[in-house]
């Protein structure tokens, strides 16, 4: 800035120096997140479209677990006031493989129980519209308003996560149609406050965010979510750097409908919980399933030509419980950071990361009307719950993580490289046993088996049946090392 002071007239001149933005900027990007997997994208933005000051943008990503293309469009100033305003198009894949995540996470195969890996593909197309202004009375103060609106279809491509979609009552119908055509039409007011000098490297400042989303404004889902976050970061010795952040989310649905599988938070990863997997995070919960099992019996009073007893086989109704991961409506996480600058774009962080995810409306998890009748039809002998039972320990189990990370600014595609080493003072380690199995042959059916049989022959079958449970061994590491291109904040 240079002045120039007119003592005369009593004023001050102030010439600025400036640089300007560029107008067009193409960016190619990739490499390894906890979110994205693998994956490249290709970035274009141009800030001075038709020489207006707009802002047009198209990214397309593809990877290991997501499949993203968007186009964007921003007015950064309109009717002669500091109003912004837009409109985005997208259209993404997202496969999520239990299995396959954890084998490239630890680098080595991984085996886990097929009966309860949750594995499907989401696959959105939809657009949002927003608009935002700055307050003249509140500074670094933001308020807007997002529409969105979305049509998602859902493949559950293993039993685990077919059975948990297909029973809650998250639509007006349950079953496999309930998974096709998720419409979402959601209006999110929000405000920010941002003091933080630089987004990609903070050193001093703080921002508040706050969101209320209610959907339900059309289309065929239903629910109200909060989103807080406030971040923090404070010099230290004038080149280190103190870093906090807390975020806090909740989600419920209403009118008799549950939150959507898509829109129930799963806690773990890089932008989380650092020493936890991706999606691992999550309260357990048992789903009760019917099946029919045959049952083979000699049968006395029926002969063969040879003299022997006759094979029949019946087929008896079989209660089960099969374990799945919900997904919680409630999340805390906090993190605390101590950043060091080591040389040029070389820099080292201790961290420690801390949170909860659970689920504090139960009565969200009700099963289908329809479905839970039919039970308890063909189930008389047992107490059945409407709503899904969770695991002992599982719902709000506290999860830590601390160690150190070393992280590189790649200069080509301005991108943060990361390593990092991860211990976990506290996991969920247990033994998670399902509740046991049932059957039910009513007292007709029985007295018309031969005199015997029942007792004798298939009561102790199915009684060697119902005593093993499925069961999950939840052996979280103690400790992990990792690598991404990301920051956690």
């Amino acid at each position: 800035v240079e002045i120039r002071r007119n003592v005369k007239d009593g004023t001050v001149d102030l010439n600025l120096k400036v640089h300007e933005k560029g107008k067009q900027s193409i960016g190619l990007n990739g490499g390894v997140s906890g979110l994205a997997g693998g994956f490249i994208g290709l970035t274009y933005q141009t800030n001075n479209f038709l020489g207006l000051g707009e802002t047009l943008t198209f990214s397309a990503q593809t990877g290991s677990r997501q499949t993203n293309f968007m186009f964007g469009f921003t007015e950064p100033y309109i009717f002669d006031r500091p109003i912004s305003t837009g409109f985005t198009v997208f259209d993404s894949v997202y496969r999520y493989d239990q299995q396959q995540e954890l084998s490239i996470l630890e680098n080595q195969k991984i085996s886990i129980n097929p009966a309860s890996a949750q594995n499907y593909t989401q696959n959105s197309k939809g657009f949002t519209v927003f608009a935002s202004f700055l307050p003249k009375r509140f500074s670094f103060t933001r308020i807007g308003v997002t529409y969105g609106y979305s049509k998602t279809n859902i493949d559950a491509t293993t039993n685990a996560s077919q059975i948990l979609f297909e029973t809650l009552q998250f639509r007006n119908f349950s079953g496999p149609s309930a998974l096709r055509g998720i419409v979402s039409s959601k209006i999110t007011p929000s405000i920010t406050y941002n003091t933080i000098d630089n987004p990609m490297h903070p050193t001093h400042g703080k921002s508040f965010a706050l969101s209320l989303g209610v959907e339900g404004i059309g289309g065929n889902a239903r629910s109200i979510s909060t989103i807080f976050e406030t971040k923090y970061f404070r010099p230290i010795h004038h080149r280190n750097v103190l870093g906090f952040r807390l975020q806090t989310a909740f989600v419920t649905g209403y009118g008799g409908i549950e939150p959507a599988p898509n829109n129930r938070f799963y806690t773990g990863g890089d932008d989380s919980i650092r020493g936890f997997d991706i999606r691992t995070v999550s309260p357990v919960a048992f789903v009760p399933v019917t099946s029919n099992t045959s049952v083979s019996f000699s049968d006395p009073n029926q002969l063969s030509g040879t003299g022997q007893p006759v094979t029949r086989t019946i087929g008896v109704p079989l209660l089960s419980y099969t374990i799945v991961y919900p997904g919680g409506d409630t999340q805390i996480i906090g993190n605390v950071e101590y950043r060091i600058p080591l040389a040029g774009p070389v820099s080292m962080s201790l961290f420690f990361d801390g949170g909860v995810n659970g689920i504090l409306r139960r009565s969200q998890l009700k099963l289908d009307a329809g479905g839970f009748n039919q039970l308890q039809t063909t189930f008389p002998n047992v107490s059945i719950s409407n709503s899904l039972q969770l695991a002992p320990g599982s719902n709000f189990a506290p999860r830590t993580s601390t160690g150190v990370e070393f992280i590189v600014q790649l200069p080509i595609v301005q991108a943060p490289f990361r390593v990092y080493w991860a211990f976990n003072p506290t996991l969920y380690s247990h033994v998670v046993t399902a509740p046991s199995s049932a059957f039910y042959l009513s007292d007709t059916f029985k007295n018309s088996l031969p005199p015997g049989v029942y007792d004798l022959q298939i009561a102790p079958y199915l009684d060697d049946l119902l005593k093993n449970p499925q069961q999950v061994y939840f052996n979280e590491r103690r400790s992990t090392f990792k690598f991404s291109v990301s920051r956690t904040f």
